[in-house]
């Protein structure tokens, strides 16, 4: 398994965690091939903007596939261009 520079996860965050629930700074995420999908729980809040899924696809030089709600959880798909 491979994960993301910790630089990229960063910068990834400070747009994610206004979404979570305070003091909870989490990334959790999984790469397969060319995809990376990330998790974040419902009761977090909030589900991310369109504008702020275009800033992490722009970050991880990719495009947002798409959203699902799996297991009372967020997950988000983005192509890697990494």
């Amino acid at each position: 398994m491979t994960n993301l520079d910790k630089s990229v996860e960063e910068e990834i965050l400070v747009i994610v965690e206004k979404y979570q629930k305070e003091n909870t700074k989490l990334l959790n995420y999984i790469i397969t091939d060319d995809e990376i999908t990330f998790f974040s729980p419902l009761g977090n809040g909030n589900s991310i903007t369109v504008e702020d899924l275009q800033k992490v696809a722009d970050i991880l030089k990719g495009s947002f596939k798409g959203m699902q709600i799996v297991n009372q959880e967020y997950r988000f798909t983005f192509e890697l261009g990494l």
